[in-house]
């Protein structure tokens, strides 16, 4: 601490000395630069401080956090599987008075993203060509990809 405080009135000494002996017309721009200094040999504390380990322990464990990533992946595919199968089963009801119990798949790409629904198993009522093309329609299905059990 004795180092740091004898370095900041070093100079600020120098700043006072260099300001007299400076020409009038150069002045400023050696009060200037000496303030800049000054600023550097305040702040320097704090270089060191920041290169010290005072963060050690607070590092992000990379596996706890992947793992959270997958499990709320997990979550999201089965809400919008849920969704999609009351959304059939809703639609069948409302638009062909079927009675159905629908269960679908949900296409997902190697970077885990979610492209669309792969396949619907629909049992119940028997589907009518009209309620199958209806689902290949909102679903962008192949009317093979809507099976009836």
């Amino acid at each position: 601490m004795r180092e740091y405080i004898i370095t900041i009135v070093g100079a600020t000494l120098l700043s006072a000395c260099a300001a007299m002996i400076s020409p009038e017309k150069w002045r400023g721009y050696v009060q200037l630069i000496t303030g800049l200094v000054i600023i550097s040999c305040i702040i320097s504390p704090l270089s060191s401080a920041i290169h010290s380990d005072i963060f050690k322990g607070f590092e992000t464990d990379t596996s706890v956090s992947a793992e959270g990533e997958n499990l709320q992946a997990e979550l999201v595919l089965a809400e919008l599987k849920k969704r999609v199968d009351e959304d059939i089963e809703a639609r069948m009801k409302k638009e062909f008075d079927l009675s159905v119990t629908a269960r679908c798949e949900i296409r997902v790409n190697g970077e885990g993203e979610i492209e669309g629904v792969d396949n619907v198993r629909v049992s119940g009522d028997k589907l009518t060509d009209r309620a199958r093309a209806r689902l290949c329609e909102v679903y962008g299905l192949e009317p093979y990809e809507v099976r009836d059990e």
